[in-house]
């Protein structure tokens, strides 16, 4: 192998986890995407209700960690609830930073987007919801039902839930954990 090429990685994702090795098998790193066994738990006690809708609505292309499956994006764990476009890139997270899978994310941005204000709290991430998903069948949850999604997304990224849950009263207060 030329010396130019000795210290390249190979990029991959495998099974819900990101892989990043060298070309030479030295150092493989393992980046898991989507939401721990045990956050999911804790986000249950939260929000069961939530829990419930995001498994029978969400997982179908989320996946049931959150982990992103085909072309749609990671929305639960390290990394998801990003700000479109990004504006910052972590150095620690291969994920993040990968040509080929940054051009894929372009590719597979949600429909507007890149259009869109970043999600900086629970009302910025209910608005979209809302108004986007599920994909194809925009407006089949009602209100409380997408309140419900929304306060099991944000327990899952560690956010603190207010008694009763996230609803119009409080979601502006309500800011997303930055993993």
């Amino acid at each position: 192998m030329p010396a130019q090429f000795a210290h390249r990685k190979m990029s991959s994702l495998v099974g819900g986890a990101f892989m990043v090795c060298g070309l030479i098998g030295i150092g493989c790193a393992v980046t898991q995407l989507g939401a721990t066994p045990a956050d999911l738990a804790q986000a249950r006690g939260q929000s069961e209700s939530g829990a419930n809708i995001f498994a029978r609505e969400c997982a179908k292309c989320h996946g049931q960690r959150g982990e992103g499956i085909g072309s749609a994006s990671a929305i639960l764990g390290p990394g998801a609830l990003s700000e479109f476009p990004r504006n910052e890139v972590s150095s620690t997270d291969p994920a993040m930073s990968d040509p080929q899978l940054l051009q894929i994310e372009m590719q597979s941005r949600p429909a507007g987007a890149a259009w869109r204000d970043p999600f900086r709290n629970a009302q910025d991430l209910f608005n979209f919801t809302s108004t986007h998903m599920p994909k194809g069948h925009t407006g089949d949850l009602k209100p409380p039902e997408y309140w419900a999604v929304v306060s099991f997304m944000l327990a899952v990224q560690g956010a603190s839930l207010p008694a009763g849950g996230i609803g119009p009263a409080n979601a502006s207060s309500i800011q997303i954990p930055r993993h």
